[in-house]
Parts: structure tokens; sequence; C-alpha cells
């Protein structure tokens, strides 16, 4: 008898495949003032971790209103 742990094949989450897919993309729309895009990132730290980022014209201003906001 091995003392060796049987291994269980590692699941794959169909959403995370996804965003990991489709990580750096960038999407059109996000603001109605300026032509912001939206890039999506998948973190490399953790399993199911991501972040979509909204990236504004430096003249918009809903940008600058952010920004102002302590």
């Amino acid at each position: 008898m091995s003392n060796r742990k049987k291994l269980k094949p590692r699941r794959t989450n169909p959403a995370s495949m996804l965003i990991r897919a489709h990580d750096g993309a960038h999407i059109p729309g996000g603001c109605g003032t300026c032509d912001a895009y939206q890039e999506i990132r998948a973190d490399h730290h953790g399993p199911n971790l991501h972040s979509i980022a909204i990236h504004h014209d430096d003249w918009c201003p809903t940008y600058q209103r952010i920004r102002e906001t302590p």
C-alpha cells in the first residue's frame, strides 16, 4: 500500500476561463461624456479574481469629478 495521496483532478471554473481568455481586452464605452473604454484584467494572484477598469479621456468632466472626490 502506498502512502501517497491520490490527487484529484482540478476543476476549472468556466467563468474564470472566460475572463482569462479575455485578459487585457478593451471594450468601448463606459462613460456617456467621453470615449472611455473598459479593460478586463484577470488577477493572476488568486483563483476567480478579476476586475474591469474604466479608462476616461483626461478632459472628461466625469473623470475630473472622480479624481476630486477624496
